[in-house]
């Protein structure tokens, strides 16, 4: 990949809020990601049945996962392992590379997801999603919003 990356290519950066996701402008343009973290970030948090789906041929291509309804649960040691499951069964595909994931309660109302994908292109990409009450929130190690000049 060029360094600094070309700020008008990529996907527009999706940034999880809690109602939902938004994208970011910076001096009117996108601000753009050239990475996989919008990629995780909807395989995570699209439910399974989406109805897009009708329209894949290529069973990889299929979104969907149970992630989001683990992370309903009450917070147990079991829902812990089940989030994790989740993350890891919804993050299986080859442009992800080998994936960790670690789940932990660092508070009684909170889960944090720390996952560590290494896709075939090399490099490491951390994602740190924190479940703050009802909430979502996503963080990037090195977030694309950093990265525009």
């Amino acid at each position: 990949m060029r360094w600094p990356p070309d700020r008008f290519q990529g996907d527009p950066r999706l940034v999880l809020t809690e109602n939902g996701s938004k994208i970011v402008y910076k001096g009117g343009q996108p601000i753009m990601d050239q990475g996989i973290e919008n990629l995780a970030l909807i395989s995570l948090f699209t439910r399974r049945g989406w109805v897009g789906n009708v329209l894949m041929k290529d069973p990889l291509q299929k979104i969907g996962s149970d992630f989001v309804d683990a992370g309903l649960e009450p917070i147990t040691l079991k829902s812990l392992n089940n989030t994790r499951d989740a993350a890891i069964k919804a993050l299986t595909h080859p442009l992800f590379g080998t994936v960790d994931v670690e789940v932990t309660n660092p508070t009684s109302y909170q889960r944090r997801v720390e996952i560590k994908l290494q896709p075939p292109s090399g490099g490491i990409i951390t994602l740190v999603l924190i479940k703050n009450g009802m909430n979502w929130i996503a963080q990037g190690l090195y977030p694309a919003e950093e990265r525009i000049s």
